[in-house]
């Protein structure tokens, strides 16, 4: 696999990741839980590309989606945030 990044530190096994799945991670890790277009924004890539590698991502489960509407009708916005709870801690730290 020429493109793949392995995450070792935070996932403890040979975790294979393409470098925008390592990019989605990264960001998640350092800003917590975000919405698409925030992702896009960040990592200056195109919203199918982002969407597709957070779905990979979320079968692997790694990631997970929720949404929030603050109380109001309308579509809720739909946020992604880490699946594991030591990751969130080491945002924490830095």
């Amino acid at each position: 696999m020429a493109n793949t990044i392995t995450i070792d530190k935070f996932f403890g096994t040979n975790s294979d990741l393409t470098p925008i799945q390592s990019q989605i991670i990264k960001a998640l890790t350092k800003k917590g839980p975000m919405h698409r277009k925030s992702l896009v924004e960040e990592l200056n890539t195109p919203r199918t590309t982002i969407y597709n590698n957070l779905l990979k991502l979320q079968k692997r489960k790694l990631v997970e989606k929720y949404g929030d509407n603050n109380g109001k009708r309308g579509r809720p916005l739909v946020y992604w945030k880490l699946k594991f709870h030591y990751l969130n801690k080491e945002r924490e730290k830095k």
